[in-house]
């Protein structure tokens, strides 16, 4: 192996060390931040409101409908 060749090499082998760390740090991150959120308790229960409109049926006299339209 000539010199220039080594240097390449072990700079290689640097770049995939500093990748391999960096890609480690970063899946640590998201998982301890992935943890701390899920760990996280809720203080307000959930509920739920359904508001219906209230609604009045009156009959209809068919002796007045029928004086209406004649």
């Amino acid at each position: 192996m000539t010199r220039s060749n080594s240097v390449f090499v072990l700079r290689r082998a640097y770049e995939h060390l500093v990748a391999g760390v960096g890609a480690i740090a970063l899946t640590a991150l998201v998982l301890v931040s992935v943890e701390t959120h899920a760990a996280t308790q809720r203080l307000v229960t959930p509920s739920v409101s359904i508001l219906v409109p209230t609604v009045t049926i009156e009959p209809v006299d068919d002796a007045t409908t029928q004086s209406v339209g004649e």
